[in-house]
C-alpha cells in the first residue's frame, strides 16, 4: 500500500535526477595517443626512421578518421577505407603505396580489439535524449552481449 509523506516532493525528484545522471555518465573509448608496440616495433638505438614516421602517420589517420567510423568493439572491413591515408608530399610516394597502406591496415585490424589500443574514459553523454527508445534498446543489446558472450 502506498502512503503519502511530506518528504515525497523531495525524494521523487532526487530519484529522477539520480537516474538521469546514471544513464548519462557513460564510458567512451578512444584510440590511445601513443601508438601500440604491436603497430610498430621500434628498434633500440636507432633514430626515428622513415618507417616509424609512416607508422605514426597511419596511426594518426586511424585516430582522426577511422575510430569515428568504426567504434570500439566493431570489426573493421577487409579493405582500408579511403579515409585511411597519409600525405605523400610529407612522407614520400612509398608511404602511400597500396601495399604499404594495406600492411598498416592489416596491423590496425589485428590490434583493433585489443585493450592496448584503446583507453576508456567516462564522459557526460546526453545523446540518448534525442531518441530514448533506440538508445535504451542499444543499451540492452550491449548489456546482453556482455552477459552472454564468452
Amino acid at each position: 500500500m502506498f502512503f503519502r509523506h511530506s518528504t515525497d516532493k523531495l525524494i521523487y525528484p532526487l530519484i529522477a535526477v539520480a537516474a538521469l545522471f546514471f544513464v548519462s555518465y557513460r564510458p567512451h573509448y578512444h584510440l590511445r595517443k601513443q601508438m601500440p608496440s604491436a603497430f610498430f616495433q621500434k628498434q633500440e638505438g636507432h633514430e626515428r626512421s622513415l618507417e616509424e614516421r609512416v607508422a605514426w602517420a597511419y596511426w594518426e589517420s586511424a585516430q582522426m578518421d577511422v575510430q569515428f567510423q568504426y567504434a570500439y568493439g566493431h570489426p573493421l572491413p577487409m579493405d582500408p577505407p579511403p579515409q585511411f591515408h597519409v600525405d605523400a608530399k610529407v612522407l614520400g610516394p612509398a608511404a602511400t603505396d597500396p601495399a604499404t597502406r594495406k600492411h598498416y591496415w592489416e596491423l590496425l585490424q589485428r590490434i583493433w580489439s585489443t585493450p592496448e589500443a584503446w583507453e576508456k574514459s567516462y564522459e557526460w553523454d546526453w545523446s540518448w535524449a534525442s531518441d530514448p527508445l533506440a538508445s535504451g534498446g542499444q543499451w540492452l543489446r550491449e548489456k546482453a552481449h556482455n552477459i552472454f558472450s564468452f
